[in-house]
This record gives C-alpha cells, sequence and structure tokens, in this order.
C-alpha cells in the first residue's frame, strides 16, 4: 500500500510501457503489461549486489489488441528504454517455452524470433497474476512444456 500522495512503482513502470507502446503505434490499445528481468535466478544475482544488478536488464512485455511488445531497460533506472521486439498476436503460438512457478520468483522462458534459443525471465510473485493473464493466451502444450 502506498502512503497518500506516493504513487505505486509497479503502475508507475507499467503507465510507462504503455505509453511508449502508444509513442511507437497510437492505434495500439495496451490491454496487459507483464514486468519481467533477464538472466539466471534472482537470488543468485541478487548475492553479487550492485554487479548482479548491471549484469540483468527489465523487460517490459506489453500485449495490445494486436501485437506483443517486449522493451528492455536497465535494471537500475527501470524504464523501457529500447523496444526489442513487436510480435504479431498470430504469431505467437511457440512464444512460451517453458514455465516455472516458484513461491517467490517464477521463471518464463520466451523463444523471441530470430533469437537462437529462449530467454529466461524472472517474474515476481508481485506480478504472478499479471503473468497468469498473459500465459492464458497460449496453448496448453506450450505452457506446460
Amino acid at each position: 500500500m502506498t502512503k497518500l500522495g506516493q504513487t505505486d512503482p509497479k503502475l508507475e513502470l507499467k503507465s510507462e510501457a504503455r505509453r511508449a507502446v502508444l509513442h511507437t503505434d497510437p492505434t495500439e490499445v495496451p490491454r496487459l503489461v507483464l514486468l519481467a528481468v533477464d538472466g539466471p535466478s534472482p537470488y543468485l544475482m541478487g548475492n553479487l549486489g550492485l554487479m548482479g544488478m548491471l549484469l540483468v536488464s527489465t523487460y517490459f512485455i506489453t500485449v495490445t489488441n494486436r501485437s506483443i511488445y517486449v522493451h528492455r531497460g536497465p535494471r537500475l533506472n527501470p524504464r523501457p528504454k529500447k523496444l526489442v521486439h513487436v510480435i504479431p498476436l498470430a504469431q505467437t503460438g511457440s512464444l512460451v517455452t517453458r514455465v516455472k512457478r516458484g513461491g517467490s520468483w517464477n521463471a518464463l522462458h520466451l523463444q523471441f524470433p530470430g533469437d537462437a534459443k529462449p530467454t529466461r525471465l524472472n517474474i515476481s510473485f508481485h506480478s504472478r497474476d499479471e503473468m497468469e493473464r498473459f500465459l492464458k493466451r497460449f496453448p496448453e502444450r506450450a505452457v506446460h512444456a
């Protein structure tokens, strides 16, 4: 819960991701924003302290009425800085290759177009509802692979 006059950082990041999509294409309708960080286990990266923070990026996955937009930004100042993928919804059938649900962190493996292997994205339990809503868009076989 936030104090009076303070904004929720998660909501602010989601708003920035929506604005980044609309800046690219004002005709899109952002429906869902999923926040994640890349890299190995967040516990391992946390043990590395500041060095660990420098080694990971924040991902902003925005589902719109027509596409999935993937922005990336630095972990220390998590803002959607770089648009890395725009995937039409019709081409997202094999996007999710693996899901690992955990108590604190969840791992979502996404096969982005043009990448040799899937990207592991770590999603906090605070974003578990968004992750589950995101996964409902994919075939059952891909989600539990």
